[in-house]
C-alpha cells in the first residue's frame, strides 16, 4: 500500500474500511501494522477502539502485574482469552509505590491508584479500643521516614498503548479497598499521611474526571476488599466480622454480620460469587451475596502458601503462586470438572504475581 495513500483502504470509505478491520482477530495486529504507516497509526487510534466497540468485537485480556524472579523490575504482561503471552504493556509512568491500588473502569481502561512512599511500622499498643475515642485519631507508629501517601491517579489506555496523568483523589492514601458500580469507582477509607486511618470514601466519576468525598462505613479499616453487585457496593475490613453495604440510590450504608473474623489478602470476582483466600482458616472463603452465604473451599498446597493470589479467567478461579513463577492453577467450580483445582498450562506468568486484572479493547 502507497504511504501516500489518502484512504485507509483504497476503493472504500473510511467507515467501511474500518468496519472490515474491526472483524480482524486483535493477535494479527501486529502483522497488520506493519502494511504502512497509516494502518500502525489508525489501529491504535482511539477511534477504531470505538468502532470495534460499537460492532461487539472487543476482546478480554488479563493483564498481570508482577515483579521479576530477582525483584529487580515491576512490569505487566499480557495474555490473550487463548493464554497467548503478548507482551508487556508500557512502564508505569512515575516512582512505583505500595499500598496502592489497581481498578478497571468500563471494563476498558486500567487505573493505577494511591499508594505510598518510605515505611510504615506496626505499634499496636497504640491502637485505642474501637468504642472509645475518635477512630480518626489512631495511626501507625511513624519512626523513621514516615508513610508519604499520594494522591495520584493514572490511566492506562490499551487503545493508544499509553498511559496519562488523571485528576488526584481529593485526600492521599493508601491500603484501601475499592470497587466500581454502575460506571463510579469507590475508594474505600485507608491511611494518609503519618498513617493516620481515614473515615471517608471518595467517588470517581470517569465522565467529569472528578472525584468527591462521601462518608464511608463505620468500620476499622485495615486493609480488606470490596465488590459490587447489583448496583451496590459491598466493602469488608480485615479484621472484622462485618460486611459494610452501601445503596448509591438511598445513600446510606448497612451492616451484615458475617459471624466469623476475615483477614483477607486477594480476591476475586467469578459469575457473581466472590472468591477470596482468607488467612485465618488457610482456605479459600466463598461468599454468595445473592444467598448471604459464606463457605469455605479445599485449597492445595502451593509454593509460597496463603502469599499466593487469585484471579480469572474465561471465568474460572486462577491460583497463582508469588514465590514460583510459571505455576498457576486454576478450578470453574462445577460439577463437569468436580471443584477439582487442575494445572493451568496456558498461562505462564515470568515473574512472580502481584495484581490481575480483565480488560476488553
Amino acid at each position: 500500500m502507497e504511504e501516500s495513500s489518502t484512504s485507509i483502504i483504497p476503493g472504500l470509505t473510511d467507515d467501511v474500511a474500518a468496519l472490515c478491520l474491526s472483524r480482524i482477530p486483535r493477535s494479527n495486529f501486529r502483522v497488520l501494522s506493519q502494511v504502512c504507516r497509516r494502518w500502525k497509526t489508525f489501529l491504535r487510534s482511539e477511534h477504531f477502539a470505538a468502532v470495534r466497540k460499537l460492532t461487539g468485537t472487543m476482546e478480554e485480556f488479563m493483564c498481570v502485574f508482577m515483579k521479576s524472579i530477582r525483584g529487580r523490575k515491576v512490569y505487566w504482561e499480557v495474555f490473550d482469552s487463548s493464554g497467548n503471552n503478548l507482551g508487556q504493556i508500557p512502564p508505569f509512568p512515575g516512582p512505583l509505590k505500595r499500598g496502592f491500588c489497581v481498578a478497571v473502569i468500563g471494563g476498558e481502561k486500567i487505573l493505577f491508584i494511591g499508594g505510598y512512599t518510605g515505611m510504615k511500622y506496626w505499634d499496636f499498643s497504640r491502637i485505642p479500643p474501637i468504642a472509645s475515642g475518635d477512630i480518626n485519631e489512631f495511626s501507625l507508629s511513624t519512626k523513621r521516614n514516615p508513610p508519604l501517601a499520594s494522591a495520584d491517579v493514572y490511566e492506562f489506555n490499551p487503545a493508544t498503548n499509553s498511559w496519562r496523568k488523571l485528576a488526584d483523589m481529593n485526600i492521599p492514601r493508601y491500603d484501601f479497598s475499592l470497587a466500581e458500580v454502575d460506571g463510579l469507582l469507590y475508594v474505600v477509607q485507608g491511611f494518609s499521611n503519618d498513617g493516620y486511618c481515614l473515615f471517608n470514601t471518595e467517588v470517581y466519576n470517569p465522565q467529569t474526571n472528578q472525584w468527591s468525598l462521601m462518608d464511608g462505613p463505620v468500620a476499622f479499616p485495615i486493609g480488606g476488599f470490596a465488590f459490587s453487585f447489583k448496583s451496590k457496593l459491598y466493602a469488608v475490613a480485615n479484621g472484622s466480622t462485618t460486611m459494610n453495604i452501601y445503596d448509591p440510590k438511598t445513600e446510606t450504608w448497612e451492616e451484615l454480620d458475617l459471624k466469623q473474623l476475615l483477614s483477607v489478602h486477594s480476591n476475586t470476582v467469578v459469575r457473581n460469587i466472590v472468591y477470596f483466600l482468607d488467612q485465618n482458616s488457610g482456605c479459600l472463603g466463598v461468599f454468595d451475596p445473592e444467598e448471604n452465604s459464606w463457605t469455605d473451599e479445599f485449597l492445595p498446597t502451593v509454593e509460597g502458601g496463603y502469599r499466593s493470589g487469585l484471579g480469572q479467567w474465561n471465568n474460572k478461579v486462577l491460583l497463582f503462586s508469588r514465590l514460583s513463577v510459571r505455576e498457576t492453577l486454576i478450578n470453574g467450580f462445577d460439577k463437569e470438572e468436580g471443584f477439582k483445582w487442575r494445572d493451568c498450562d496456558q498461562i505462564k506468568p515470568s515473574g512472580s504475581y502481584l495484581i490481575h486484572v480483565l480488560i476488553n479493547f
